[in-house]
């Protein structure tokens, strides 16, 4: 069983979020540890007493952004770990139409992952750790996820025999190419439903 939030707990989880907001704001790399604890309410000194650096409380956003990821997928019965259930997937219609929205809602409409990308998006050409996170969680694990979902289906026999790995690039494509276009998520919801009626279209078993 857990522990209830304390307020240290809470503490960190404000820093971290008011961090990512300066971050987006003004690059990682621009940020000083004093724009943060500004952003906070508290003083420098008191910041040092829950993060010991700059470094520090990016990862710390990073990892509270990721858990809140997750926790809302599979809030939705989303995949968000290739090892998840997957049954939601292995149906048809408005059904399947819902857990595939709920797949890629928080990446646009989540105010905090939507941040989170934007830092990783400004940061990644400078440097080679925010490239990896930045791949990992907007291309590789979703790709990762399709193909898990993908072979899913073939086994069920709900698809025909495909190339997973390319189905799973053939469906995140237009959806990370809406994201790299920062897409707002009403302008893009409607993107993803098209999508999605085209890709069974073409790879649903036939009877």
């Amino acid at each position: 069983m857990g522990r209830p939030a304390g307020p240290t707990r809470d503490t960190k989880r404000l820093i971290c979020e008011r961090a990512l907001e300066v971050f987006a704001e003004k690059g990682y790399a621009a940020t000083t540890m004093r724009d943060v604890a500004a952003a906070v309410g508290m003083r420098d000194a008191s910041l040092y007493s829950h993060y010991p650096s700059k470094q520090a409380i990016f990862d710390a956003a990073v990892e509270h952004q990721l858990d809140r990821l997750t926790q809302a997928l599979r809030s939705r019965h989303a995949l968000a770990h290739p090892t998840d259930d997957a049954s939601a997937y292995l149906t048809d219609g408005p059904a399947l139409t819902e857990v595939v929205l709920a797949s890629y809602e928080p990446l646009f409409a989540d105010a905090g992952i939507v941040r989170l990308r934007h830092v990783l998006e400004s940061a990644r050409h400078a440097d080679p750790r925010c490239d990896e996170l930045y791949r990992t969680v907007f291309v590789e694990r979703p790709l990762e996820l399709q193909r898990a979902i993908f072979s899913r289906l073939v086994d069920a026999g709900l698809f025909s025999p495909c190339d997973v790995d390319l189905a799973a690039r053939q469906f995140h494509g237009p959806v990370f190419l809406a994201l790299c276009e920062d897409a707002p998520w009403p302008e893009a919801r409607p993107l993803v439903e098209r999508h999605l009626e085209a890709f069974l279209a073409q790879h649903r078993a036939k009877e």
